[in-house]
C-alpha cells in the first residue's frame, strides 16, 4: 500500500504548477529543461527527506501547467514552442482584432476539456496500443509520408477561377518549402551537439531558433510594413455551440494522444494533423486554438500513460520522472499522478485566465511597432543566449524559409516539414 502525505502531495503539485508557469511564460524554457534540473537536484532532495515520488509528481504537474500557459507568449509575443507553433497566427490575429483574452480563454478551455477527455480515453487507447503499437510503429514512416503528401497537396486548391497550371505551381512551391524546412530540421538536429549556449539551462535545443524563425519572426517582420495597433482588448462572450467546442477539443485530444505513443513523433506532428482536417469557416481560428491546446495537454498526459502501459517514456519530462522513481510506475502511483494532473489542470486554468487578462492590459498600452521591434530583439537575443552563434544561424535561415512561405502564400503547415522529415528518416 502506497503511503502518501496529503500535505507533501499538495506542495509537490503546487511546486510543479509554479515551475510549469515559469516554463510556459518564458519563451525558450521548457519543462524538459526544468525536469532535467529537478533530476539533477533529486539526490540532494532525497538527502533532505523528500521522497522520489513527490519529485516525480512535481515534474508531471509542471508538464500540465506549461501546456495551459504556453499560449500566452504565443498570442501576445508570437513566440511559439513545439506544440503552439501553428497557434501563433490565429492567436495573434485575434489579438489584433481585440480578442486576445478570448484566444487565451479558448485555449484554456481546450486544455481543460482535454484533461477530462483524456481520462475517458485512457482505457480504450491503452488496450488498443498495447496490441497494435508494434504494427503501427513498423509502418510509421509510410504513415508520416502519407501525412506529408496530404499537407503538400492541400495547397492544390485555389480560387474559383484558378487554372490547373497555377494550382500545380502552388503545389510545387509548397513542396519546395516543405523540403527546405525538412532539410533545415535534419541539419539543425544533427548539429545540436555543436550548439554553444551563453545561458545554459538544461540541454541546448535547436527547437527554439527553428520554431521562432519559421513561425514567429515572419509575422513580426511583415507587420513592420503595416500601421497596425493593438486595439483595446474587449471581454467577448464565447458564442460557439457546446458541440462545436467539444468536437474541436476532442480532435486535438485524440491527435495528441495518438502521437504520444510513438518515439520521435512530437506534438508538433499532431498539430499538423489537426490543421489538415480543420474545416475553414468563420470560427476556424477559434476551433483551431481549442484543438491545438487539446493536443498539447493530452500529449503530456498520454506520455505518462505510455510509460505505465508499455514501460517507455515518450517525453523528456516523463523520462526524468521515470529516472527519479528508478523504473516503472505501479498502479497506485499512476492513479496518484492522474489525481495530481486534475489538480494542476484546475489551478493552471485559473492562472491562465488571470495571466491572459494581465497580458492584455499590459500589451494594449504599448506601441505596436515598438513592441514588434522589442519582440524581434528578444527572440534574437534568446536564440543567441540559449543556442549560441550556431543557433543564431539556424534562426536566421529558418526566418528566411518562413518568410518565403508567407510571400508565396503557401500553407504554413508545410513548414512542419521541419519536424516531419526528421521523424520520417528516424523510422526508415
Amino acid at each position: 500500500m502506497l503511503e502518501v502525505s496529503l500535505v507533501l502531495l499538495l506542495l509537490s503539485v503546487s511546486a510543479g504548477i509554479l515551475i510549469g508557469m515559469i516554463a510556459g511564460l518564458l519563451p525558450g524554457v521548457h519543462v524538459n529543461n526544468t525536469s532535467a534540473i529537478l533530476l539533477g537536484l533529486s539526490p540532494a532532495l532525497l538527502a533532505a527527506g523528500v521522497e522520489p515520488l513527490y519529485v516525480a509528481i512535481t515534474i508531471v504537474s509542471s508538464t500540465i501547467s506549461q501546456s495551459f500557459l504556453d499560449i500566452i507568449p504565443a498570442v501576445f509575443l508570437g513566440a511559439p514552442d513545439e506544440s503552439t507553433v501553428l497557434a501563433v497566427m490565429p492567436g495573434h490575429k485575434m489579438l489584433l482584432d481585440g480578442l486576445g483574452q478570448e484566444a487565451v480563454r479558448l485555449s484554456a478551455m481546450g486544455s481543460g476539456m482535454a484533461i477530462v477527455l483524456s481520462l475517458l480515453l485512457i482505457l480504450p487507447l491503452s488496450a488498443f496500443f498495447g496490441t497494435a503499437l508494434p504494427i503501427m510503429q513498423a509502418n510509421m514512416a509510410a504513415i508520416l509520408i502519407g501525412i506529408s503528401a496530404f499537407v503538400i497537396l492541400s495547397n492544390y486548391s485555389g480560387g474559383r477561377y484558378a487554372t490547373a497550371g497555377s494550382r500545380i505551381k502552388k503545389v510545387c512551391e509548397a513542396l519546395v518549402i516543405y523540403l527546405a524546412a525538412g532539410i533545415l530540421g535534419v541539419v539543425a538536429f544533427q548539429a545540436e551537439s555543436h550548439l554553444s549556449p551563453i545561458l545554459a539551462i538544461g540541454v541546448a535545443s535547436a527547437l527554439l531558433p527553428l520554431l521562432s524563425g519559421l513561425f514567429g519572426m515572419p509575422s513580426l517582420l511583415l507587420s513592420l510594413n503595416t500601421h497596425a495597433v493593438i486595439p483595446g482588448q474587449r471581454q467577448s462572450r464565447i458564442t460557439m455551440p457546446g458541440k462545436t467546442l467539444l468536437r474541436a477539443s476532442a480532435s486535438g485530444t485524440v491527435a495528441g494522444a495518438l502521437v504520444s505513443w510513438f518515439p520521435a513523433v512530437s506534438s508538433g506532428v499532431a498539430t499538423s494533423l489537426v490543421s489538415m482536417f480543420s474545416a475553414k469557416d468563420g470560427d476556424s481560428d477559434r476551433k483551431y486554438l481549442i484543438s491545438v491546446s487539446g493536443v498539447n495537454t493530452s500529449n503530456a498526459i498520454f506520455s505518462l500513460v505510455a510509460l505505465y502501459v508499455i514501460l517507455r517514456p515518450r517525453s523528456g519530462a516523463v523520462a526524468a520522472a521515470q529516472e527519479v522513481l528508478g523504473g516503472a510506475i505501479g498502479y497506485e502511483a499512476f492513479v496518484l499522478f492522474l489525481f495530481a494532473i486534475c489538480i494542476a489542470g484546475v489551478v493552471a486554468y485559473l492562472i491562465t485566465l488571470a495571466a491572459g487578462s494581465c497580458a492584455a492590459s499590459i500589451f494594449t498600452a504599448l506601441n505596436y511597432q515598438a513592441l514588434n521591434w522589442g519582440v524581434i530583439a528578444f527572440l534574437t537575443v534568446m536564440c543567441l543566449a540559449m543556442a549560441g552563434i550556431p543557433g543564431l544561424t539556424i534562426f536566421l535561415i529558418s526566418t528566411a524559409i518562413g518568410l518565403a512561405a508567407h510571400l508565396l502564400n503557401v500553407r504554413k503547415t508545410c513548414l512542419m516539414g521541419v519536424l516531419l522529415v526528421p521523424c520520417i528518416l528516424y523510422f526508415l
